[in-house]
């Protein structure tokens, strides 16, 4: 929409989002901000002259799931463009639950029983005849302070801080609450979907476990993948594609003690099975599809 449209809007709906770009570790140094990452569904706020809208970030409007939201949301000027993330709390888990909060965003309208959603705002694209995109993330954070204190309660501020350390602390020590990890953005970018300088970078939380190397994917010299059992005793194929120096150590260990290939229906993959399982370091990431990476064999085999 053009400026002043709508009673104020300068965005046009929807609204294209950043999207964090993934990232092995939590950047260190001055010039970031670093907040936690939730489970939840991310979208974008906007309040227009018709009322508040709301839209994933695949740019579906889900408005009419999110009543309670769109009640916060009313209390803005309109123009308000809010990036955030939808979550739903469980008391008695004492941890986020996306399961029920697929349930509300899949379903026409909330049951009158359905649990109560939050936005949890991280970023302000827009307030009243302003677009703020071009501004720096410190300008835009300082506003947004300011926005979620006039929004209903069902609007809340994402906890973040400058201190790389801290950051790591509350991904290791808020897994339990349904924190997956950490978001870091530079002070100093605007607000550019697409623009790598303006990028996010992504850490999820992440645990290095020994597991059970029961065999390969691919060529045996230099496998593709490998299939290990978790402590737990769940069977899992490591991606992404080994790279090449560490799919020949690998081929190297493994030569010599690999049986015929067999077709996985559970893992959908053919692999070929060690005659004697040997013991691997693997990464397993948390969220709703647990990545295990391959690391290294134990220095013992």
């Amino acid at each position: 929409m053009d400026s002043g449209a709508n009673g104020g809007l300068v965005v046009r709906l929807p609204v294209e989002l950043v999207r964090p770009k993934p990232a092995e570790s939590v950047p260190d140094g001055p010039g970031w901000q670093h907040s936690i990452k939730l489970d939840g569904w991310r979208v974008a706020l906007a309040v227009t002259a018709e009322g508040v809208r709301i839209h994933s970030r695949s740019k579906r409007e889900v408005t009419r799931q999110f009543p309670e939201l769109v009640d916060a949301g009313a209390q803005l000027g309109t123009g308000t463009v809010i990036d955030g993330e939808v979550v739903v709390w469980n008391e008695q888990q004492r941890a986020f639950d996306f399961e029920a909060l697929q349930s509300r965003g899949l379903a026409r309208r909330p049951a009158s029983s359905a649990p109560g959603a939050v936005l949890v705002a991280f970023d302000l694209l827009a307030v009243p005849h302003t677009d703020l995109r071009a501004e720096p993330l410190r300008t835009r954070w300082e506003r947004l302070r300011d926005v979620v204190d006039e929004a209903g309660p069902e609007i809340q501020l994402i906890l973040a801080t400058d201190d790389a350390e801290e950051a790591r602390a509350w991904m290791r020590d808020m897994r339990a609450q349904g924190v997956e990890g950490v978001v870091s953005k530079r002070w100093d970018c605007a607000y550019r979907p697409g623009d790598p300088r303006s990028a996010w970078r992504k850490v999820r939380s992440a645990d290095t476990v020994d597991a059970r190397l029961v065999g390969i994917t691919g060529p045996e010299r230099r496998p593709w993948g490998a299939v290990v059992e978790l402590p737990g005793g769940r069977r899992a194929v490591t991606t992404p594609r080994l790279a090449p120096v560490t799919a020949a150590q690998l081929g190297r260990a493994v030569a010599g003690r690999l049986g015929a290939a067999v077709a996985d229906t559970e893992l959908d993959v053919r692999w070929r099975p060690l005659t004697e399982p040997l013991t691997a370091e693997v990464r397993v990431r948390t969220g709703r599809v647990p990545l295990v990476r391959y690391v290294r064999l134990r220095a013992d085999v």
